[in-house]
């Protein structure tokens, strides 16, 4: 990056940092590679953005981990991404009415579980069981399957279909690996299936973090009632990726 003096960096989140399924590390070094480029005046693209955290946490710092979040969070909004063989990343926009999407997010409820957990852990078992289980192989051929399905009810405009699979996947990631779920997570998404809720799934690697759970608004206040340990943490979707908030006369930025 051509920084050749000390500087200081200050981060400020919202929510838990470490543990929690949000992408919380990818997105920190998409923001923090951002940022030092635009301190050195350079101006850089959402897929160099992208490419340089995956370097950095896959390479560098070895990280067990996929490229998913380092790519949403350089891009922003909705997003189907295909994964090649040969490492690259095919980013497909993901597009449908706007009052699609507003639907969408209300129908969609994430609640904090107050667990947190090491993915890096819930990732090597899962690598090894791909390598190893025959089973493991197909749960993941499943999904993709599951995710291309999302994303064509999605173009459709049509969320009848969207809980059901978002049920599927779930049912079938939690197989990946013994860290993915436990019993209090189990016991969780049961009761919300009991008061309403067609799907969801722990975000990221599982084992805690935040709950996504989709459901009809007006089932909304029974689900959180009948959970009233998990704490429903408000959201929106976020339609541009890592963006630079101001730069000063000489090339610094935030």
């Amino acid at each position: 990056l051509g920084l050749d003096s000390g500087i200081e960096i200050t981060s400020v989140s919202d929510i838990p940092s470490e543990g929690t399924g949000l992408g919380s590390s990818s997105t920190y070094t998409v923001g923090l590679l951002h940022a030092l480029h635009a301190y050195t005046g350079q101006h850089v693209g959402a897929e160099r953005l992208a490419r340089e955290a995956c370097h950095v946490e896959i390479e560098l710092c070895g990280k067990p981990i996929g490229k998913q979040d380092q790519y949403i969070a350089a891009y922003g909004g909705l997003q189907y991404l295909h994964f090649n063989a040969d490492g690259s990343v095919f980013v497909d926009p993901i597009i449908c009415r706007p009052e699609t999407k507003r639907e969408l997010q209300r129908r969609l409820i994430m609640l904090y579980t107050d667990m947190t957990r090491s993915a890096d852990d819930v990732l090597r078992e899962q690598r090894a069981n791909t390598e190893t289980l025959v089973e493991t192989r197909s749960a993941l051929r499943c999904l993709t399957h599951l995710a291309r399905d999302l994303c064509s009810v999605l173009r459709a405009d049509d969320l009848e279909s969207f809980g059901e699979i978002l049920h599927h996947a779930w049912m079938l990631k939690r197989g990946l690996a013994s860290g993915i779920s436990n019993r209090c997570i189990d016991r969780w998404y049961e009761t919300a299936r009991e008061h309403g809720a067609v799907g969801g799934k722990i975000l990221g690697a599982g084992g805690g973090g935040f709950l996504l759970l989709y459901a009809p608004p007006d089932r909304h206040r029974d689900i959180l009632s009948a959970l009233p340990e998990l704490r429903a943490v408000p959201f929106r979707f976020e339609p541009q990726g890592s963006k630079i908030v101001y730069v000063e006369e000489g090339g610094h930025g935030e």
